[in-house]
């Protein structure tokens, strides 16, 4: 179990690093191929935070773990819109562009709709999946044309803000040069990823088999938390720059990634397609809509998201999580989950 454990942190450390790295690299190739801010925030930038999903969930699809797969997309979509956006909020009270709130937003929306829809039949097949791919390039082409007509000096403050230090740009050598450098950023970060990925799923179907608790919950919460701390970690340094715009714009590229690009590619990939558990269609994936429609109203409130709100929605994902472990049963004593913990070093006897 000790084993299990130190796959669990080590894979989420991995995860986190190869998100950063993948993350700065994207943004520094972005701003050298001159794409718009808003453009690089809502795409590359979620892109590359959404890599562990895609990671995992390729991984567990293949290996025919499908509840993994979906409750990782669901249980991670519900920790970018409650609890990234809820503590960046916390931290400090979010505003972004009438841009995110009128196309944005309702497109996250849409693609957590489209989620139940092609699950609705309990199992999300290649043609699903190629559907939802197509709306992920549709997507991206929407928002770039709406991303048009930004400056280059706003290109590079965006960047700077993410990426670390300013690019120097100002010759051909120096030009390549950087592209080299990011490039190699980005496979490292991308050999982080797939490194970490495969120690966090081993660790979590560990736990899974250990303490009793079904695939699915696993998926959904320690699964979607560890593959989602590269968005956490990106929207809260974003908010403590200032940059509110960009840690509302993460959450809300990195579901309609999670959903469109992660769930779509392990749809095709998987040999028999993605099932998914009644239980799940029926509450998770529902659940998951509410916490969207709910962004969205927040939003659209003066577009913005006070401290307030962000304590509210902090408090609903924890509740949710409640929920999980009590219609699980991993929280009652006498439960085989509870004893089990109870004799883990780091918490009794």
């Amino acid at each position: 179990m000790l084993f299990a454990v130190a796959q669990l942190l080590g894979g989420s450390l991995l995860l986190l690093f190869g998100g950063e790295w993948v993350v700065r690299g994207a943004s520094r190739l972005a701003i050298l191929a001159k794409l718009s801010p808003r453009f690089v925030g809502l795409t590359v930038v979620s892109l590359g935070t959404s890599a562990p999903e895609m990671a995992v969930s390729i991984a567990t699809a293949m290996q025919g773990k499908a509840d993994i797969t979906i409750g990782n997309v669901v249980g991670s979509n519900l920790f970018n819109m409650l609890m990234i956006v809820g503590v960046s909020a916390t931290v400090s009270a979010l505003s972004v562009d009438r841009q995110i709130t009128s196309f944005d937003v309702p497109a996250m929306v849409a693609a957590c709709v489209a989620m139940w829809l092609v699950g609705y039949n309990g199992n999300i097949g290649r043609v699903d999946g190629i559907i939802l791919l197509i709306a992920m390039v549709s997507y991206f082409a929407v928002s770039y044309k709406l991303g048009k007509g930004h400056t280059s000096e706003d290109m590079e403050d965006f960047v700077d803000d993410v990426a670390g230090e300013p690019l120097e740009t100002s010759s051909f050598a120096k030009k390549a040069g950087a592209v080299l450098l990011q490039l190699l950023i980005l496979a490292v970060g991308i050999g982080a990823l797939i490194l970490g990925c495969d120690w966090f799923v081993d660790g979590a179907v560990a736990f899974a088999r250990r303490f009793g608790l079904s695939e699915a919950v696993i998926g959904l919460t320690i699964v979607s938390v560890g593959t989602s701390l590269p968005e956490l970690v990106t929207s809260v340094a974003a908010t403590l720059k200032g940059e509110r715009g960009i840690a509302i714009g993460n959450a809300v590229g990195s579901t309609i990634l999670n959903i469109l690009a992660v769930l779509g590619v392990s749809a095709i990939v998987s040999p028999v397609g993605i099932n998914v558990l009644q239980s799940i269609q029926s509450v998770d994936v529902p659940i998951m809509i509410g916490a969207a429609v709910l962004s969205w109203v927040f939003l659209r409130t003066q577009r913005t998201v006070t401290r307030l709100e962000g304590v509210m929605m902090v408090l609903l994902y924890f509740g949710y999580v409640l929920y999980l472990l009590i219609a699980n049963g991993a929280i009652f004593s006498g439960s085989t989950t509870t004893q089990h913990l109870l004799r883990l070093p780091f918490l009794g006897t």
